[in-house]
């Protein structure tokens, strides 16, 4: 049997739970005072951004957003959720940058209230749940001033965490609700299929006839989703969402890195989570125990096989992050005189440790725009807006928007694009299968289809000479010169060479190239122009 904590335990608790709640409150200010100066910062913070206000901005002029590529749009690999709200909201007049962070930003909050609320339904107290909900704004440094970005993240973590909040305290019809929530999870971001079956599985295991009902009423609700998407973008969205996907590599550092390097900040909160799970299960609460040790452990593999994709970023640890700020608090159930000191201890130590990295980091220079960026993006954007007809910008998106001229095709969509063509024995792609139609043809039908509407869109913009100009970064430029002129005929119709359409413009484009660098994400900088001959 448990014995009575002594004055002094109690004391000590009192004092950790204090330091925790101080704590707590100063990463929830940090949170909201970063997050309102950058919200209405009217260019990208992050290198995606403004391509996802382009994505965005079909929605808002009722134009579809699965379809064939041009080089006007190339999908990128998201779930349409962000991109109808966001729509909606540019169609009633909000700026589309400020749409899509405030988007990410209130999902965000709702996160940690749910943290919060959840915490406390499994604990009583407020004082743990005020803590949860602190540390995941405590998180915000550590994965890089992602919370309020223009992307899906949050949105998608709201909905998944909902879902399985509703599936174990929703009342009588929370398979009802769970399952709805599972089907806009997925709308939100398609990762929510490698979550969801960990919360079935949960939910299983704490009341099999519940989660019956929740897997047909979440399968239905999904299928019907999904199935509408595919048959009223004539089948893109499934090749955007699901068969491109498939031909990204792996990355293989991120198999052990993740578990040796990426998860060791948050090393307190999964260590409380264990002990939570345990001393539920000494209490006897052990199908409520396997419940949520199965939501932790689907979030943390979520961000495991996130993490392990090409491409994948610090932002996707946040899944298993959030899940742990429910679980490690909710140890608190344990009524013995360690626990009552480890439990704090441990959240105390998750917050000097997350608070470190932030410091270490500098969020006034990392996580705030200088001037000099802000001039360096005034600058693009005043040369897009003198040039005659529309540009193409590959790496900066929302640029060619806000000059007036059509949107184009972002780069990282392109390269996305690409990866379903064959890979050389050597390694890379085989760009030479674009220019041969019989290779294409032995491709999937749609891969050939969404290949081949590409590149004659684009041979027949370039050879139009539709671009004023093209604008390519130093850090990919070489790779997409190679691609955009390669065997493109002259003027006269005969075999040329790229300075019969496009010449390469003398001079930097900006002042201070670098200084167009986004804060977060790929380095796209020192941008140089190929401008049209005539």
């Amino acid at each position: 049997m448990p014995t009575s904590p002594t004055e002094s335990t109690l004391t000590a608790s009192r004092a950790l739970w204090g330091a925790s709640l101080a704590l707590a409150a100063l990463s929830t200010l940090a949170f909201f005072l970063l997050t309102s100066q950058r919200l209405a910062y009217p260019f990208e913070l992050e290198w995606m951004e403004g391509a996802m206000v382009d994505h965005a901005s079909r929605i808002a002029n009722g134009l579809p957003l699965y379809c064939a590529p041009t080089p006007e749009h190339v999908p990128f690999l998201y779930a349409p959720l962000l991109f109808w709200i966001a729509g909606l909201a540019m169609k009633l007049g909000v700026p589309g940058l400020l749409a899509v962070r405030l988007i990410a930003s209130v999902a965000t909050v709702g996160t940690a209230m749910l943290v919060g609320h959840w915490v406390r339904k499994e604990t009583g107290r407020f004082a743990p749940a005020l803590a949860a909900t602190g540390l995941f704004f405590a998180g915000y440094g550590w994965l890089f001033w992602w919370y309020d970005l223009a992307r899906n993240d949050s949105l998608f973590l709201l909905f998944t965490l909902g879902c399985a909040y509703a599936l174990h305290h929703g009342g009588p019809r929370r398979w009802l609700f769970a399952g709805v929530l599972a089907a806009i999870a997925v709308l939100a971001k398609q990762s929510a299929v490698m979550w969801l079956p960990a919360i079935g599985v949960g939910a299983l295991l704490h009341d099999w006839k519940n989660a019956l009902r929740f897997g047909i009423t979440g399968i239905a609700a999904i299928a019907l989703s999904l199935g509408v998407l595919h048959l009223t973008s004539d089948g893109w969205s499934t090749f955007y969402l699901f068969e491109m996907p498939r031909h990204h590599g792996i990355e293989g550092s991120r198999k052990l890195g993740f578990w040796t390097e990426d998860l060791l900040p948050m090393l307190p909160l999964v260590a409380l989570a264990g002990l939570g799970c345990v001393t539920r299960c000494r209490g006897g609460e052990w199908r409520s125990a396997l419940f949520l040790a199965a939501v932790g452990s689907g979030g943390l593999v979520t961000s495991w096989f996130s993490r392990m994709h090409v491409g994948g970023f610090d932002n996707v640890m946040m899944y298993g992050f959030a899940a742990a700020c429910v679980l490690g608090p909710a140890a608190v159930i344990g009524a013995g005189n360690i626990t009552r000191i480890v439990v704090p201890s441990l959240v105390v130590l998750q917050f000097v440790v997350l608070g470190a990295i932030a410091w270490h980091r500098d969020p006034y220079v990392t996580a705030l725009p200088s001037a000099a960026h802000q001039q360096a993006h005034e600058e693009l954007l005043a040369y897009v807006k003198a040039q005659p007809r529309d540009v193409l910008i590959l790496g900066h998106g929302g640029i060619s928007a806000s000059a007036g001229k059509a949107t184009g095709a972002h780069g990282q969509a392109i390269f996305d694009l690409f990866q379903v063509l064959p890979k050389r024995a050597e390694g890379g792609l085989d760009l030479e299968v674009l220019g041969d139609s019989a290779r294409l043809a032995q491709l999937p039908s749609k891969s050939n289809e969404a290949l081949t509407s590409f590149r004659d869109g684009l041979m027949q913009a370039l050879v139009q000479q539709r671009y004023s100009s093209i604008v390519l970064d130093k850090q990919i430029g070489e790779q997409f010169e190679v691609l955009f002129l390669f065997g493109l005929a002259g003027p006269d119709g005969k075999p040329g060479t790229p300075d019969d359409l496009y010449r390469r413009r003398p001079g930097p484009l900006l002042t201070n190239g670098p200084a167009l660098n986004p804060l977060i994400g790929f380095v796209a900088n020192s941008p140089y122009a190929l401008e049209a001959t005539r």
